[in-house]
């Protein structure tokens, strides 16, 4: 009885996307870097932007910065002025126009490294706007419950002109915001703190004489 001679074994094979492609990498990597161009590197001043957007999106661009401010509150009372626990980086900010005026917009903000609750004071709702030595005082005008804030802005001078500029800057914008934009005309010579405890005092009585209320760093 012959035997039967052994079948050889099938060769099977295997579907053409089972089989893995070989891959130059440096050609592919070329290929897919060619239609990829990386976003430019974005400013200090665009990074700063883009933050104070997250809190206040009509924010448009940056006009001045202090790298650290006190924020200050006159309490009439006593006549002397308390830290408020807001202290950190200010920036002085042109807003885009409500849509209903088309008035500039300007505004003051503090972003707070002590806590969470920033300062933002609308230039629109300042009254009165004065420098007196080391503080920029501005009286904001509050609700009928509130009534008026009078805040001073004590901006430590990291360099020789960081106050002087600063303190300009919120002076002009402010004229921009309330005084231009409103078509209102600049109030007495008074300051704000004065008028916030209904009397005037000279600026000696104001600060405590110089020295016993004048807010220190």
């Amino acid at each position: 009885m012959s035997r039967q001679t052994p079948r050889k074994a099938r060769h099977t094979r295997q579907p053409s996307n089972l089989i893995p492609a070989v891959s130059d990498y440096e050609s592919d990597a070329a290929a897919i870097h060619s239609h990829y161009a990386p976003p430019p590197p974005r400013t200090n001043t665009e990074l700063n932007v883009s933050v104070l957007q997250r809190y206040l999106p009509s924010i448009q661009a940056i006009l001045s910065i202090a790298a650290n401010a006190v924020v200050y509150t006159f309490d009439s009372d006593s006549a002397s002025w308390d830290k408020s626990g807001i202290e950190g980086t200010m920036f002085v900010c042109a807003q885009s126009p409500l849509p209903e005026s088309h008035l500039p917009r300007a505004c003051v903000f503090v972003l707070n490294r002590r806590a969470l609750d920033n300062l933002v004071i609308d230039l629109a709702r300042v009254s009165h706007v004065e420098i007196a030595g080391e503080l920029v005082i501005l009286k904001v005008e509050g609700n009928w419950e509130e009534g008026d804030k009078v805040i001073g802005l004590w901006i430590h001078n990291d360099k020789d002109e960081t106050r002087e500029i600063n303190g300009a800057m919120i002076q002009e914008s402010w004229k921009v915001a309330r005084v231009e934009g409103a078509g209102e005309e600049p109030g007495p010579e008074a300051g704000p703190a004065m008028q916030a405890i209904g009397r005037r005092l000279s600026l000696s009585d104001l600060f405590g004489k110089q020295h016993t209320h004048q807010p220190t760093n």
